[in-house]
């Protein structure tokens, strides 16, 4: 691998993550305090419908990346031209369905959900502007694939910093200029769709300028086997929506718009965390897919093992921190709500990643190996599974709100502890423990950071009950327990490759 592209990349796409990350944690009080938790679950609500709209797009999209990636290794311009253009034409087509359900949706959106009678409009013209964001986004994310295929993701990285500084800035106009309503949100993700075409759209220009935009281009037979590979990621996708995206919608139709303004507040955290996911992960992909088109399965398997250490130190060292600090992170960011309940319902949320944000890349097996349609059916089964299970916790259990995370817990481990372990195993043609022993590493790992964790903060060093106590607690030990999670992870030899390499650019 490599590491100055990597460590690039990775600072990138890491600025990236903690700008959207930075606009959750100071926008969504400042809008709590003036919709309401009510009108502000709403806005994550809508979110997910971008989530549900991306089953549909990613049998289309999810391999275009890869055979994309695997004709440039091979020098087959014409072959990429193809998969572009295929793409792109495609993808004008799902939008054109998505400008039609979308409409049904957002005119018929009072009877389905429960909205209070004074938040109607707005809610409808929510819908209206996220669904006009996910056109746009839809017919424009083949641009993003350029970056993605050349490792250049540094590239991703700023034009996600742009969007989210245009978010950002445009809610802040409406709501200082006008008086603050529920729909400007949507109307934001407009803006800063628009200016992901324009940005993504000059990066692929500038980085393949040998591809060409043509309905010449355009393969039917070449998508069918994007389709054909990518429906199996589709239902992938559709797992993961159920498991993650379906939650404020049963807490709409069980609970009310209150409880599900509740649960949407604890959603900053697994949010943040799993944007980290999604923006470090892919950072690992092109390697892998470059070794396995290489036929090099041993310096595959190596990038894999060095994906799962870097995970563990970016992902699982921030959970650990969060599982000692919570409570009093929500006390003061939202000092109005129950910072109690917030934390257990963050916490039971969480405890799943414990187990499989450790090798997260180990989806990535069943897209190179192109081995999905097992993992799919097993993903879907997972997912009903859950999905049955917080119905009939909600209805007949006393758990109340709490049902729901409860459910996804439960469904969860017992996936991660089984068949994805088992199956990726098989797919690189390993002992069926190979990573168990990766996954137990993994959580001895995290069990000591946070005993770390939890003996520094009854100690009592420093106060938190305000944001400089909580925030130099959370610094001083975070920089500790890195320094123990470089040490744990990695080698000696690794690490000097890293010290000289860092000497080196600061000239010591």
């Amino acid at each position: 691998m490599d590491l100055r592209r990597f460590i690039i990349n990775l600072i990138s796409n890491g600025l990236s993550a903690l700008s959207g990350i930075g606009l959750s944690f100071f926008l969504t009080p400042y809008i709590v305090e003036t919709l309401g938790k009510e009108g502000y679950g709403f806005y994550p609500l809508s979110s997910n419908f971008v989530m549900y709209a991306g089953i549909l797009t990613t049998a289309l999209n999810s391999m275009s990346s890869r055979f994309i990636t695997i004709s440039l290794e091979k020098k087959d311009i014409k072959q990429v031209n193809t998969y572009f253009n295929s793409v792109l034409f495609g993808n004008l087509m799902v939008s054109l369905f998505f400008l039609a359900a979308g409409g049904i949706f957002t005119f018929f959106a009072d009877t389905i959900l429960d909205i209070p009678i004074g938040l109607k409009l707005d809610v409808k013209f929510l819908f209206a502007f996220v669904f006009l964001g996910l056109i746009i986004n839809v017919s424009s994310s083949i641009f993003s694939v350029s970056a993605f295929a050349l490792n250049r993701f540094d590239k991703l990285a700023m034009i996600n910093i742009g969007v989210n500084i245009i978010r950002l800035l445009t809610i802040i106009i409406l709501f200082y200029v006008f008086t603050p309503r529920l729909y400007f949100l949507g109307l934001a993700s407009v803006f800063s769709a628009f200016y992901f075409l324009f940005a993504s759209y000059r990066v692929t220009r500038k980085l393949l300028p040998e591809v060409h935009f043509s309905l010449d281009g355009f393969s039917w037979n070449a998508l069918s086997i994007l389709v054909g590979s990518g429906v199996w990621n589709s239902i992938l996708a559709l797992s993961n929506v159920i498991n993650t995206q379906v939650d404020l919608i049963l807490a709409n139709r069980f609970f009310g718009a209150s409880e599900m303004g509740l649960l949407s507040l604890t959603k900053i955290v697994p949010t943040a965390l799993q944007m980290l996911l999604g923006i470090i992960v892919p950072l690992f992909l092109p390697d892998l897919l470059k070794s396995y088109a290489n036929n090099e399965i041993s310096k595959m398997k190596i990038n894999l093992d060095f994906s799962f250490k870097a995970i563990f130190i970016i992902v699982l060292l921030p959970l650990a921190l969060f599982f000692v600090f919570g409570e009093e992170f929500f006390s003061l960011w939202l000092p109005k709500e129950d910072s109690i309940q917030l934390y257990l319902l963050s916490i039971i949320t969480l405890i799943p990643l414990l187990i499989h944000g450790t090798i997260e890349t180990i989806h990535h097996v069943f897209v190179i190996t192109n081995k999905l349609k097992a993992a799919s059916l097993w993903g879907i089964f997972v997912s009903l599974t859950s999905f049955i299970l917080v119905i009939l916790l909600c209805r007949y259990s006393n758990l109340g709100i709490y049902a729901i995370p409860m459910a996804g817990l439960i469904t969860g481990t017992i996936s991660h502890l089984t068949f994805t372990p088992l199956y990726a195993a098989k797919c690189l043609e390993e002992r069926a423990g190979y990573f168990y022993k990766r996954i137990l590493k993994g959580a001895f790992c995290f069990v000591l950071l946070f005993s770390l964790a939890y003996i520094w903060k009854e100690a009592k060093l420093v106060i938190t009950t305000t944001w400089l106590g909580l925030f130099s607690n959370v610094s001083i030990l975070g920089i500790v327990l890195f320094i123990i999670c470089l040490f744990l992870m990695f080698d000696t030899a690794i690490l000097h490759r890293f010290y000289l390499k860092i000497r080196g650019k600061i000239k010591i």
